[in-house]
């Protein structure tokens, strides 16, 4: 498994640099677009539409959503996101007793409306700041310093639930791993940014605070996959399940992170 998961993720790692580096604003939003659509695809089926054809429409439907959205403003998806991300904490904190407000399938494809849409125009907006190329690559750095520390603080020390109703597999440790990673992922960008000690402790705190959410994230998609009675999205990825059992996380960050950007300037 360990294997797999590195071998995927060596061809995974330089394809999303090229995408980030090589690609214009317009192609960059094409690419991370069928990067969405193809996690669109495996929501449906998380969600309760096995059926080919139910699927299809359900991803045209995203792709849909994903056009009309960029002509609303960035303010209101993010309040949608944040609005979203506090329901989900909500649902996480209190299943399996709250799968009963959001079971019908219905809901459970808005949700998936909710999650990917505002990832996908944060990204976007993301790629059109200035410095945009390495403002990704150190939101990317976080998450995957998060996963790497997650991963193996949990297998190594994990001893203590974080979600057993949840996610049996989740440990109060890996989380306690994916901060430390962070921790010094953001340290070490600010000192070679020279960032001020303030700036390096909100560039810390940040990190942290996106640290939480993208565990949210990923517990979101536990509880959905829970339901469903799978243990991935998909088995599109080798040793990573599905494209949603590697951006859940993502989708959860990406909002928070434009949303730290906005507030702090940095």
């Amino acid at each position: 498994m360990l294997k797999q998961r590195i071998i995927t993720a060596v061809i995974l790692i330089p394809l999303a640099l090229l995408g980030v580096f090589a690609l214009s604003p317009f192609f960059f939003s094409l690419f991370v677009g069928g990067i969405v659509l193809l996690a669109g695809w495996e929501w449906a089926n998380l969600a309760g539409l096995p059926q080919t054809p139910a699927r299809l429409i359900y991803v045209a439907s995203l792709a849909l959503a994903l056009f009309v959205s960029q002509y609303l403003p960035l303010q209101m998806i993010l309040g949608l996101a944040v609005l979203m991300w506090l329901a989900a904490l909500i649902l996480v904190l209190t299943y399996p007793g709250s799968a009963m407000f959001w079971r019908h399938r219905s809901l459970k494809l808005i949700v998936g409306l909710m999650v990917l849409v505002p990832a996908w125009n944060c990204l976007v907006w993301l790629k059109h700041a200035e410095n945009s190329s390495w403002l990704i690559v150190y939101l990317f750095a976080l998450i995957w310093g998060a996963d790497i520390g997650a991963y193996f603080f949990g297998k190594r020390f994990g001893k203590h639930k974080l979600a057993a109703k949840v996610s049996p597999g989740k440990s109060w440790e890996g989380v306690y791993g994916a901060i430390a990673v962070t921790t010094l992922v953001a340290i070490g960008v600010g000192l070679v940014q020279q960032k001020s000690f303030p700036q390096l402790m909100v560039m810390v705190l940040f990190a942290w605070l996106i640290v939480a959410v993208s565990v949210l994230g990923d517990l979101l998609e536990s509880m959905f996959k829970r339901e469903r009675g799978v243990k991935d999205s998909s088995n599109l990825l080798p040793g990573h399940g599905g494209v949603m059992d590697r951006i859940d996380s993502l989708t959860a960050a990406i909002p928070v992170f434009c949303i730290s950007l906005l507030v702090t300037g940095l």
